[in-house]
């Protein structure tokens, strides 16, 4: 994992912790439902980068 991809980890991570605990408070669990989506769709951008970069160096040193 490099630098960019730990950034969106801790990064996302702290967004989940954010409004699990602005739903406990308010008690509307709408907003943590709301922002999975949207942090796995991060994630899932910041892992499937480094996996297309690296399929292109393999093809050209080919």
């Amino acid at each position: 994992m490099n630098k960019y991809q730990k950034i969106t980890v801790y990064i996302s991570a702290v967004v989940l912790v954010f409004f699990l605990l602005l739903s406990i408070f308010t008690g509307r669990w709408g907003f943590f439902l709301w922002s999975l989506l949207p942090v796995f769709m991060n994630l899932s951008v910041a892992f499937t980068v480094k996996d297309d970069k690296q399929s292109r160096e393999k093809d050209s040193a080919k």
